[in-house]
């Protein structure tokens, strides 16, 4: 009898459809094409690219892992997105260029799989250790829950988080690809990494905040930084409490005035650690 009561409930469970919590349901499709380990193309057309999260693509490390992992989860599957912030990407037209690209949509993704069964497609890649969690200021209603995955996979040594690539940063390394970067953390091709590393000395202004990380060469400080709107909206914890504090936080890497540096667009990219963790 109970056996019979429990397939009863999921076979409810699975003609419900899937569990969006606070997300707003949106379109549906079959996917056509996965690309890299971050985006799929919808039978009519809709790219898409996936929410609070961002994967190995090109020459990366582990990048052909990654769309595999996606083509396997996903492809020619029934999906449905379901939206918890910003719901397209419009793309500027480059100089020269007559045709503009359509638009995107960024979304959650809920896939049906063979036996009916809908599952959450950034769960699964992220615990999977095949893509990291990227939220944004304007995209981050699940990122707690996808970064309390991520750390289970990174404990784990899962996916791409076995590569020594992917370990996370101490603020000298971070200095290092700063400035070999060279590049300013607002544009595009900035690179994103994660760093883990004690708050030498955190100071707060009228429109900005710097945390100064140990660690770093004396001749190129390296320093976590929020500023503009993202320092006049922050939600997470005081900034100039932080001094002496162990943190681990994920950004774009630049150079500022010769001064490499973090930049945090969202509190979501900052979590202060328990004294001794730092994986």
């Amino acid at each position: 009898m109970r056996k019979a009561i429990a397939i009863a409930v999921l076979v409810l469970l699975a003609a419900c459809g899937p569990q969006l919590g606070p997300l707003e349901r949106g379109e549906t499709g079959r996917v056509v094409r996965a690309y890299a380990g971050d985006t799929l193309e919808l039978d009519s057309g809709l790219r898409v690219f996936l929410a609070e999260m961002d994967a190995p693509r090109g020459e990366d490390a582990y990048a052909a892992q990654a769309q595999g992992e996606l083509e396997a989860l996903a492809l020619h599957r029934e999906v449905l997105l379901a939206y918890g912030g910003a719901r397209r990407w419009v793309p500027r037209p480059r100089e020269g260029q007559t045709e503009v690209p359509d638009e995107a949509a960024i979304a959650h993704v809920f896939v049906k799989s063979e036996g009916g069964r809908w599952f959450w497609l950034q769960h699964e890649m992220v615990s999977r250790g095949a893509a990291f969690v990227r939220p944004r200021h304007d995209n981050h209603a699940r990122s707690a829950e996808l970064i309390a995955l991520e750390a289970q996979a990174r404990q784990a040594e899962r996916g791409l988080w076995g590569r020594r690539e992917y370990s996370a940063l101490s603020a000298r390394a971070a200095a290092a690809q700063a400035i070999a970067a060279d590049i300013s953390c607002l544009r595009g091709a900035a690179p994103y990494r994660i760093v883990d590393a004690e708050v030498a000395d955190a100071r707060v202004f009228d429109r900005r905040a710097s945390l100064r990380l140990q660690g770093a060469p004396a001749e190129t400080p390296f320093s976590v930084v929020v500023f503009g709107e993202s320092f006049a909206r922050w939600d997470g914890p005081a900034l100039a409490s932080l001094t002496g504090a162990r943190i681990r936080v994920r950004g774009p890497l630049g150079v500022f005035r010769d001064e490499p540096q973090l930049c945090l667009d969202h509190s979501s990219q900052l979590e202060v650690l328990p004294v001794g963790q730092s994986r």
